[in-house]
């Protein structure tokens, strides 16, 4: 028989028990951060948006009072990075770069994950316009003639990008598509695609302008059109697809960070204030928009609703093009 004494006793353990999982993630999100910070960043060193993160993870130590270090993890088209986030403890201590790479894999492969259900969006922290940018051999100055050109040489004139399935390969499919134009697609993975676009070994990419902008204004490379309803202020000689006459291609890189589902909503919240404390710094701000770039500093929710809306819009994509890559 239990007496009275008793049933309170385990009146009281099972309340205990009831919030102790709540109690525990609070304790840690108080005393958060207690150690280094990792952000997993699936690009290489020193390509693509690894400089922005590093920026990102030398102000978040600042802000934050702890080292926030940079872990590249490249390979396999950023599957190796995002599996490496998805299998990390959600205790606050990994954090990852996830941008449209990541969503468009999902439809492209089978994965043991899904970013979408096993990340968490803490804050976008980027948009940039996608840019057509040609070698300065190729002898065409705006997008109608370059449009004229693949269509009295179909299959001819080369596009690259970091690899098949990448955002940028698939965005210029959908450039194929709306153009009704046929070019060769010439994936790099890893390989030195700049090097390449600067000696003409390649014609052309679709990409976003920060990593060119230095060869752009010395006139290395030449930009025909970039994607957005006005003209970037960083480039305002080049016209938007829209005002060269193809304005159904309208697509956005983005990016933003993320943390393993499970990560206590406290220190999503924390980390999420701390990213958007950093890009709303006036110096950074403005950098980062004299290169090309918007800095967004979103929500999670708000990251989570584009992220949302993304996806939808590429996977039909994939779909028209019936693109699978095993």
């Amino acid at each position: 028989m239990i007496t009275k004494r008793r049933f309170l006793t385990l009146a009281c353990a099972g309340g205990l028990a009831s919030v102790a999982p709540g109690t525990r993630q609070m304790a840690r999100a108080e005393g958060w951060p207690a150690k280094p910070i990792r952000i997993i960043e699936s690009f290489p060193a020193g390509v693509a948006r690894d400089a922005r993160t590093r920026v990102i993870a030398e102000k978040l130590s600042a802000v934050l009072g702890q080292q926030v270090y940079v872990e590249n993890r490249p390979g396999a088209g950023g599957r190796l990075g995002a599996q490496a986030a998805v299998s990390a403890p959600p205790d606050g201590y990994t954090f990852s770069m996830l941008g449209i790479s990541d969503i468009i894999s999902k439809y492209l492969y089978d994965l043991a994950y899904d970013v979408e259900r096993d990340l968490v969006p803490v804050s976008m922290i980027e948009t940039l316009p996608v840019v057509l940018i040609v070698s300065p051999s190729l002898p065409v100055k705006n997008l109608a003639e370059l449009m004229s050109r693949a269509k009295d040489h179909p299959g001819e004139m080369t596009y690259g990008s970091s690899g098949a399935g990448s955002f940028f390969h698939v965005n210029a499919l959908q450039f194929l598509n709306v153009t009704n134009s046929d070019l060769k697609h010439v994936p790099y993975g890893q390989g030195s695609l700049m090097s390449d676009l600067l000696g003409g070994h390649i014609d052309m990419v679709f990409d976003a302008v920060p990593v060119y902008l230095e060869s752009l204004k010395a006139g290395k490379l030449r930009a025909l059109a970039l994607t957005g309803e006005r003209r970037a202020l960083v480039m305002p000689d080049v016209p938007t697809f829209a005002e060269s006459g193809v304005p159904a291609y309208d697509r956005f890189a983005l990016y933003g960070i993320a943390a393993p589902k499970g990560t206590p909503q406290a220190i999503i919240t924390k980390m999420q204030e701390a990213v958007s404390q950093i890009l709303h710094q006036p110096e950074l701000y403005r950098q980062w928009l004299s290169e090309g770039g918007n800095p967004v500093g979103s929500t999670s929710a708000e990251f989570a609703a584009r992220l949302h809306s993304e996806s939808e819009r590429w996977s039909n994509i994939v779909r028209t093009n019936h693109l699978r890559i095993e």
